[in-house]
Parts: structure tokens; sequence; C-alpha cells
């Protein structure tokens, strides 16, 4: 059976904290799954480094330090699990900026206005995430994921932290394994 780890990618923001999945191997050096994300597009030689940037900016500025994970954000429903960028809204200038054709999909699971849950994505060159060769892997992989999520969470064996911006096992610690 598939085991991953629930970890934090980003917690600097002031409103919004953001989680990552990495699968347990063997030698366990895995890197996150959004790591992987922004390893592939966000480096120099890629032609989409600029918009993997603009991305990222949205998660960890816009998000995570000025709006928290509102619906404004969370628009692009792929299933159970979510993709960002969100669809240009005109009252909401970071995404506004991003344009309509954004290339780019990042698939997530939203818990909470302050916990959002990152997974992996790639570039969007079909009508639906399922039919791009470059996500539908990934697309069926959130699911997975946000399938495991909600059973733990429904089950309490994850809990949400008194302050609401952390996510604990039954025990409390932090080292949550799925």
């Amino acid at each position: 059976m598939n085991t991953f780890t629930l970890e934090v990618w980003y917690d600097e923001g002031s409103i919004c904290t953001f989680y990552t999945v990495r699968w347990v191997t063997e030698n366990d050096d895995a890197a996150s799954e959004t790591d992987k994300f922004f390893d592939e597009y966000a480096i120099p030689s890629h032609s989409l480094e600029d918009e993997a940037v603009q991305l990222f900016r949205l998660i960890t500025q816009s998000i995570g330090n000025k709006y928290g994970a509102t619906d404004d954000f969370f628009d692009r429903p792929e299933n159970k699990a979510q993709a960002l960028p969100p669809k240009p809204k005109q009252w909401v200038e970071e995404i506004k900026e991003l344009g309509r054709n954004f290339p780019l999909r990042l698939f997530c699971y939203r818990i909470t206005e302050q916990i959002v849950i990152l997974f992996n994505g790639g570039i969007k060159n079909a009508s639906s995430a399922q039919e791009s060769d470059n996500l539908s892997m990934k697309f069926y992989e959130a699911q997975t994921f946000v399938k495991k999520i909600e059973e733990a969470l429904q089950s309490e064996m994850i809990e949400i932290s008194n302050d609401g911006r952390y996510l604990q096992d039954f025990g409390g610690t932090q080292e949550i394994i799925l």
C-alpha cells in the first residue's frame, strides 16, 4: 500500500499554512510533490519559469499572507481536489493578472481558509486535466491523496490544532503518516 506523509510546506504567511505530501520510500529522501512541481517549472531553463514564479507568489503572498484560502482562490474543482490558479476575477487584482489561459495547474485540497494541502501539477494542454498528457496521472494521484486525507479527518486520525493553522495526528504531534 502506498504511504505518504503530510508535512508543512510553507507556514510563514500570517493567514494560511500550506502542507504538501511526500511519498514514504525505503531511503526516505524523495522530494515532496509540491517541490517536484516547482523544481521542474520554476527554473531559468524552463519556458514557463515566469508562470511558475507567478503561481508561487499567488500561493505564498496572496493566499498565505493577504487573503487566506477564500472561495475566490478555489473555484476550479477537479473532482475532490482543486486546482490553482483560480479563474480570473476582476475584483482580486492578483488573480486577474494571471489571465484566462494560464498554462499551469497545481492540484490542492483546501481544508479551511487557514490550511491548504498542495500536491503536484503540470501543464494543462487540453480541455480538462484528465485529458492533458502532463496532468492526468497527477490528477488521479491528487484524488487518491484527498480521499485518504478526508478519511483521516472524518475518523479524527488528523485534527486541526487549537489555533486553526496546523494539522496534527490524534495524539497531538505534527508528524502525520497516511
